[in-house]
């Protein structure tokens, strides 16, 4: 552990100006369930290595401390913080992990009340003024992207001396920040949004190097071959899911040429066998795609890889290439095949309708590409009765693995904003620690109570994997004793998660049943 500890850190000048940090929480925390176990899961926080680079190559000292990988308590944090000694803490959260981010940020600031705390990421970006009106313990934070704003406050910062008060207290230079949100006295100032980065080219790798690269396992349905490395290529979603905090964004694609080189760098530096690509679209421009596949045929580098899709950005032709490229799975963000339901969260603008759904999930079988489908249960609109519709439409494409998720409204969303006007329903919780996509954090006029939503969400994952068709199919396409071992994670999961699992306290509090 200590090791991995060393390697988050690369100083300049003997200093760490920033350290960035990724709030500790459990797979179980995640998945809102106490019995997942160990199944994997952890990913690379891309978002705050890329800016950890970017400063990096501009001069500064920076540190990384993904405490979900590392299981770092809170007593072992403030630890590294007393021996490391940074100028800055940056914590990046996304919703539900902000009570946490919340708990760190205040014991931070009661052992080191001389630290810089700013707070970044996902839920930063979605609303930026509520972490600063709703809690003392942050002093900054950042929102959009973070390299150029990140680099623009470290250096007025060193400009003080690394002098809290005397940054805080300096409103103009604070107005020359672009994309931050700070505190005068009783009112709160947000700046400007800086404008996107257009060439991702011009970003360096991101750090990998300072992360604890050996503890990404994916989920088990998620990988074929280790060692893996995780990727973003494009920034932005050119769709308009009413559930995504990303719908409506920019879409911006670093080149194919330095993609490509970015797989071989993974290849010659970490033997990486296999990437994940997690761009929210992948496939969303087809002259990219095609490039890409192109010039990843042609380096001859032997690398799988999987990525997400829409269903309407992808075709026969080129889902045969990229079969050729190495591509052996895509996860497409199906919902729902009910027209009213995806209309309701405006999902048919990247889906269309059920058969263009069928005509490419059939596309992709032909093309040998594994399919990874992703549905919604609870939906605006939904009743118990067109959750069945959505199940057996599941049933009926037959991806190799399905997920159910319960709709889960995001603040910064257009579906957080339609319920909390009176549409649809109404919200159950305030607790975003709860908003991880298993909660019942949204209850449609269409269901009772929450106990109907989770009991089908159980119904759900019973009635795709348990089947006879399901579980033969996946003991004939067993091929080596990884695939036993990965086959036997995901089992776990799903029994003790999701489909015959212990009851949610939650549930049994409610019911008084065990």
């Amino acid at each position: 552990m200590e090791q991995l500890i060393r390697r988050a850190f690369s100083p300049k000048n003997g200093r760490i100006d920033i350290l960035f940090i990724f709030p500790p929480t459990t797979i179980a925390e995640r998945y809102g369930k106490n019995s997942v176990g160990d199944s994997g899961g952890d990913l690379p926080p891309l978002g705050i290595s890329y800016i950890a680079s970017y400063l990096r190559e501009n001069g500064f000292g920076v540190g990384i401390l993904d405490c979900c990988a590392l299981g770092l308590s809170f007593r072992k944090i403030s630890e590294i913080i007393r021996d490391y000694d940074p100028k800055c803490i940056g914590i990046s959260a996304t919703t539900f992990a902000l009570p946490t981010a919340v708990q760190l940020s205040e014991k931070i600031r009661a052992e080191f009340p001389e630290k810089l705390l700013i707070l970044g990421g996902a839920h930063a970006n979605a609303v930026p003024e509520h972490p600063m009106e709703t809690y003392d313990c942050f002093d900054l934070v950042v929102y959009g992207e973070g390299e150029g704003t990140t680099k623009e406050l470290l250096e007025i910062y060193r400009n003080k001396k690394f002098c809290k008060s005397d940054l805080l207290s300096d409103e103009d230079a604070l107005n020359t920040v672009q994309g931050i949100v700070y505190k005068n006295r009783d009112r709160i100032v947000k700046t400007t949004p800086r404008p996107i980065i257009r060439d991702l080219d011009s970003l360096p790798f991101p750090a990998r190097d300072l992360l604890p690269y050996e503890k990404y396992i994916p989920l088990p349905n998620q990988y074929k071959k280790t060692p893996l490395a995780h990727m973003v290529v494009i920034r932005g979603c050119p769709f308009v899911c009413g559930f995504c905090d990303q719908a409506r964004t920019t879409v911006r694609s670093m080149s194919p040429k330095k993609a490509v080189e970015e797989i071989q760098w993974l290849k010659e530096n970490y033997g990486v066998r296999e990437i994940s690509f997690w761009d929210d679209t992948m496939s969303y421009n087809k002259k990219w795609m095609r490039e890409f596949c192109e010039l990843l045929i042609e380096a001859k580098l032997r690398i799988i890889w999987s990525c997400y899709g829409a269903i309407r950005t992808l075709d026969w032709p080129m889902l045969k290439l990229m079969k050729k490229a190495g591509c052996w799975n895509i996860f497409y963000g199906i919902e729902t095949g009910h027209p009213e339901l995806m209309k309701n969260i405006q999902a048919d603008k990247k889906n269309v309708d059920a058969d263009m759904i069928r005509k490419v999930v059939a596309w992709t079988k032909q093309a040998g590409i594994e399919i990874r489908g992703s549905f919604m249960i609870a939906l605006p609109g939904e009743t118990p009765k067109l959750a069945e519709e959505t199940i057996q439409f599941a049933i009926e494409l037959e991806p190799e693995y399905a997920q159910f998720s319960i709709t889960t409204p995001y603040p910064g969303t257009q579906l957080y904003d339609e319920i909390k006007a009176g549409k649809w329903g109404h919200l159950t919780t305030d607790d975003f620690s709860e908003f991880q996509g298993w909660n019942v954090v949204f209850l449609p006029e269409g269901y009772r109570n929450k106990e109907e939503v989770w009991e089908i969400e159980r119904k759900a994952f019973r009635s795709f994997y348990f089947r006879p068709k399901f579980i033969l199919k996946k003991l004939f396409t067993t091929r080596s004793i990884t695939d036993i071992k990965r086959y036997f994670k995901g089992l776990n999961l799903l029994i003790q998660g999701f489909a015959y699992g212990p009851m949610p306290p939650h549930i049994r509090e409610a019911t008084g049943r065990n």
